[in-house]
């Protein structure tokens, strides 16, 4: 095997998927990374912006929790932006800066986005280069699961929060870490201001967004690699959308306070 894939293949998967999406999607049809989420009240959507629905519907979800007209809010670990893109476009926040820790995913969105109120920037989501209470609103979508120290995360997040602002939070765990993830956010000062249990409505929107899912990754990814990126990607019936079916992934959706 070539050396290049034996390096990548020692990282975990999740860096393997978006290592494959980097390179291969040439026409830009990746632009959400997350598993989805299906609702009662589905957003109208443009044209151009059904494609991705449900992906893009976890992002509606945190972001119809709040008015964010006209404020200042800041994205940690944006990926390839497809939600900085929908939330600045549909509710219209002053400026929307979004970061991730890719450079890759970085300049893809700085090429794809060319949006007045939106800015994208390579930074650390447990070091973020911003001054104390700089944000009204601080979004998080499916991403913490990847930081080293999650609650020094939490800590820079309510650092750069305003008095009063608030942090929009979803992502997953499994039943083994579910409580250190609640036991950490219990340690900050947060006000719980809403808690959700989303399990179900992830586990449905994969199962209604599985073909799309599965043709994408059959189109992008070598096929050596295949079996592996359709489990991360959660079609239906692989080891990952079972997790989520058995209720050993939970994924939970917060609104917290400074």
């Amino acid at each position: 095997m070539h050396e290049k894939y034996k390096k990548i293949l020692k990282k975990p998967i999740w860096r393997i998927w978006y290592w494959i999406v980097s390179l291969k999607d040439k026409g830009s049809e990746v632009r959400f990374m997350n598993y989805g989420y299906l609702g009662e009240n589905p957003p109208l959507l443009q044209k151009t912006d059904e494609m991705e629905r449900y992906p893009l519907q976890l992002y509606d979800l945190l972001a119809s929790a709040a008015s964010l007209e006209d404020k200042h809010m800041l994205e940690v670990g944006c990926g390839r932006g497809g939600g900085s893109s929908y939330i600045s476009r549909y509710f219209k926040p002053k400026h929307y800066h979004a970061i991730d820790l890719s450079g890759k995913a970085i300049k893809y969105c700085k090429k794809e986005y060319q949006i007045g109120n939106l800015t994208h920037t390579k930074a650390d989501a447990q070091d973020l280069p911003f001054e104390n209470n700089a944000f009204d609103f601080v979004i998080n979508v499916e991403s913490s699961h990847c930081y080293p120290d999650i609650a020094q995360f939490f800590k820079e997040v309510y650092r750069v929060l305003s008095p009063g602002g608030v942090f929009l939070y979803t992502d997953l765990r499994n039943q083994g870490n579910i409580d250190f993830l609640r036991e950490k956010l219990s340690d900050t000062p947060f006000e719980v201001l809403k808690y959700e249990n989303i399990t179900l409505n992830v586990k449905n929107a994969l199962t209604i967004d599985s073909k799309r899912r599965e043709d994408l990754v059959n189109r992008i990814a070598p096929k050596f690699l295949s079996a592996a990126a359709k489990d991360f990607a959660g079609i239906k019936d692989s080891k990952t959308y079972h997790l989520f079916e058995s209720g050993w992934y939970e994924y939970f959706f917060y609104v917290l306070k400074k």
